[in-house]
C-alpha cells in the first residue's frame, strides 16, 4: 500500500521511478501563495525557475562541481488547498518527510515564504538559516497567522533555532521578539559593514550545535536592483555575490535542504529574478555536493 503522505504529490515521482533515483537532490515545487500582501504571483514560481534553469550552465565555478553530472531529481509540485493555508502547511510537512527519509537534500522552490514552515517541520531541522528583508517574526499578519509575514516566528515556537541574514525592514514588536528569543539578525547595513567573512564566522559560530540545518532564500533579501521580481521588494538588499559567498563559506553536509521564495515572475519580464533563484539552487547544492563526497 502507498505511503499516505504522496496523497499530496502528483503522479510524476511514481509514475517515472523518480523515488529510485542515485541523485542526492530532490527538487519539490511548492506553488502557493495565498496570504501574499503585495505583489501576488509566487506560485507561478517554480514552473518558471524550472524553466530558466535549462539555459544555464551546471558547472559551478565557486566549488567546482558540474551539477550536470551530479543530476536532481524533480518529485513535480505539491497538490494544495486553493484557500487553507494551516492545511497546506501540514501537506508540505507531510510530502517533504516522505522526501528526506530517501536520504535526499530536499529543495523546495516557492512561492511564497510560509511554505518554508512545512519544509522545515517536514525535514524536521533544529536550525535555519534565513536570508530576508524582513525578519517575519510578527504573531500574526491581516487576520493571519500562518502567514509570509510570521514565518520564523511559528518555527521558533516550535523550538527550531534561527539566525537571519539581510534584514532591513521590520518593526520594533519583532525586534523585541527576536531578542527575547536569541534570535540573532544581520542586516544589510551591516553585513557590508562587517564584510563577507565576519558576517560567515558569526554563522558558523551560531550552526556548531546543530545537526540538520535548513537554509532559506526569501529572494527579497537580495536588492530589486538584481531581483525585482519579488512579491515584497526592499530598497538596500544584499547582493547576489554576497549571499552566494556567505552560503559558500558556511554549507556543509549537515545542510538536508533549502529553498528559494517568493519570486513573483509576472513582476520582472526579463526572467532575470528566476535566472538568479536559479543560480541559487545550482551554487548551494554544488556546494552541498562537495561535503558529501
Amino acid at each position: 500500500m502507498s505511503d499516505p503522505r504522496l496523497l499530496y504529490l502528483n503522479e510524476t515521482p511514481q509514475k517515472f521511478g523518480l523515488f529510485k533515483s542515485k541523485s542526492p537532490f530532490a527538487i519539490v515545487g511548492i506553488p502557493m501563495d495565498i496570504t501574499s500582501s503585495f505583489r501576488p504571483g509566487s506560485r507561478f514560481a517554480p514552473q518558471k525557475i524550472r524553466h530558466v534553469s535549462q539555459f544555464i550552465e551546471f558547472l559551478s565555478i565557486r566549488s567546482g562541481v558540474d551539477m550536470s553530472e551530479v543530476g536532481f531529481v524533480d518529485f513535480g509540485d505539491i497538490i494544495l488547498h486553493p484557500s487553507d493555508v494551516e492545511e497546506n502547511v501540514e501537506r508540505i510537512s507531510q510530502v517533504i518527510s516522505y522526501i528526506s527519509e530517501l536520504n535526499k537534500v530536499v529543495i523546495s522552490i516557492g512561492g511564497e515564504h510560509t511554505i518554508t514552515v512545512g519544509t522545515v517541520l517536514g525535514i524536521k531541522a533544529d536550525c535555519v538559516l534565513s536570508f530576508d528583508a524582513h525578519l517575519d517574526l510578527r504573531d500574526e499578519y491581516m487576520g493571519y497567522r500562518y502567514d509570509h509575514a510570521c514565518v520564523q516566528r511559528r518555527l521558533s515556537e516550535k523550538g527550531v533555532k534561527i539566525m537571519e541574514i539581510g534584514n532591513r525592514a521590520m518593526g520594533r514588536d519583532e525586534i523585541e521578539y527576536a531578542k527575547a528569543s536569541g534570535i540573532p539578525f544581520i542586516t544589510s547595513h551591516e553585513v557590508k559593514t562587517l564584510g563577507v567573512r565576519e558576517v560567515a564566522m558569526r554563522v558558523v559560530n551560531f550552526l556548531k550545535p546543530c545537526n540538520r540545518i535548513y537554509i532559506t532564500y526569501d529572494m527579497d533579501a537580495i536588492d530589486p536592483s538584481y531581483a525585482p521580481g519579488v512579491a515584497t521588494p526592499e530598497p538596500e538588499g544584499l547582493d547576489p555575490s554576497t549571499v552566494l559567498d556567505i552560503m559558500n563559506l558556511v554549507a556543509d553536509k549537515r545542510v538536508v535542504g533549502f529553498d528559494v521564495v517568493e519570486v513573483s515572475p509576472s513582476y520582472d519580464p526579463t526572467e532575470i529574478t528566476s535566472v538568479l533563484g536559479a543560480k541559487l539552487i545550482l551554487e548551494t547544492a554544488a556546494k552541498i555536493k562537495t561535503k558529501l563526497l
